[in-house]
This record gives C-alpha cells, sequence and structure tokens, in this order.
C-alpha cells in the first residue's frame, strides 16, 4: 500500500465549465494535500494540454459546451500514448434507470464516476485510491522497462565475466541485476561445474580420508 506521500506531487487535471466547481474541486484537493491540480474551463483546452504535458489523474465534467466529457475520453483512449491515463467522470446529470450516464462512461472507459453533489470526503478518497493504482502501475511499467533492458546486448568480459555498467564501470552480473531489476538471488551449481570443480574436489577429499584411515590402521597394527 502506497502511503500518502508517495502520490501527494502527482498531477492532476481537472475540467468543468463551471469555475465555482473547478475552485471547489481546486479546494478541496489542495486541503487535502494535492498541491499539483491543474484547471480546464473545457474539453478542448485539456485536449491540448494533454498533446505536451501528461497528467497522473485527470476529473472529468461530463457536460461541457463543444467537447463534452465522452468526446475527451473517447479522444483520449484512441491514443495509444496517454490511453492509460486514469479518468473519474463528474456529472450532475440525473441517473435514470438503465444508470446510462454511468453505464456509458465506464463503456468508453473510465474508471470511475462521481454525482453531483458530492462530498469533500468522497472526491478525495476517490481520488486518492486512483491516485494509489496509478502509482503502482506506473512503478511496474518501470521495474518491467529495467527488465527488458537486461534482454540488449551488454559488454561483457570474456575473461572474468563482469558486465560493464551504465556508468562505463565493470560489475559482476549478480550484482547489476540486482541493482536494476527486483531480482533476488538463490545460489546452486549446475552439473557441469559439478562435474569440473564440485566433483574432483569431493573425490580428493575422499581419498585424503582414505589414506588417513590407511595409515591409522597400521599405526594401530
Amino acid at each position: 500500500m502506497y502511503n500518502f506521500d508517495q502520490i501527494k506531487d502527482m498531477l492532476i487535471f481537472v475540467a468543468d465549465d463551471d469555475e465555482i466547481n473547478l475552485r471547489l474541486v481546486k479546494s478541496v484537493l489542495n486541503q487535502a494535500g494535492f498541491k499539483n491540480v491543474k484547471l480546464f474551463l473545457d474539453g478542448k483546452s485539456m485536449m491540448n494540454e494533454l498533446t505536451h504535458n501528461r497528467p497522473d489523474l485527470l476529473l472529468l465534467d461530463i457536460m461541457m459546451p463543444r467537447f463534452s466529457g465522452y468526446d475527451v475520453l473517447v479522444w483520449i483512449k484512441q491514443d495509444p500514448d496517454i490511453e492509460d491515463i486514469p479518468i473519474i467522470m463528474i456529472t450532475a446529470a440525473a441517473l435514470d434507470e438503465n444508470m446510462e450516464p454511468l453505464a456509458r462512461s465506464f463503456e468508453l472507459g473510465a474508471m470511475d464516476y462521481i454525482s453531483k453533489p458530492f462530498s469533500n470526503l468522497e472526491l478525495v478518497q476517490r481520488v486518492k485510491s486512483a491516485l494509489r493504482m496509478e502509482k503502482q502501475r506506473q512503478d511496474l511499467e518501470k521495474s518491467a522497462k529495467q527488465i527488458r533492458s537486461l534482454e540488449t546486448l551488454l559488454p561483457i568480459c570474456s575473461y572474468c565475466k563482469k558486465i560493464r555498467a551504465d556508468k562505463n564501470y565493470w560489475q559482476e552480473v549478480e550484482s547489476y541485476i540486482s541493482e536494476h531489476t527486483d531480482t533476488m538471488f538463490s545460489h546452486s551449481i549446475c552439473p557441469d561445474c559439478y562435474e569440473a570443480h564440485v566433483k574432483p574436489q569431493v573425490e580428493k577429499i575422499k581419498r585424503e580420508n582414505n589414506r588417513s584411515n590407511d595409515k591409522d590402521k597400521e599405526s594401530k597394527e
């Protein structure tokens, strides 16, 4: 479980055509400890910002002029570079018996849904939950990239078998892998090394023991 210090500086975008609602959301999040909150009065301005600035979470009002929250959501999910940004839909639209706004939001790829009016506690807890999951996703992605980097060509010494690391110094293979991944090692002996190294040592010890035993017998006789 991630603690709050690990998510408090993550970037949050909020889009709503009502400036009062925007200020309210920002105030609530700021008071909860989130300081990195950016506001947008329409979907188009948020879309423009997304082309060069990637947030960690979007809070998206559904009913906005020109580009509705649904339009922005569809646009995001069609872009492979930003499609995995978590999105919470926010709306004052009444839910009918078919729960249409909620159902459509999830069908289009939203991760959560908040109905107006909402309590401060509900908003904060949903944002915390979304950011914790996004932090976990980012950390897993980072680990996967580190593992994939090990699949590329690595300079390795032909004699001592050390690897040349990123900072151009040489280190043991085990040390390099442990540093660049979460891999932990347990040590064993492969059959080839057993035959080449361990078995001769074992046989040598047996011969020495046999000689020692023979000498003991002779001394007793």
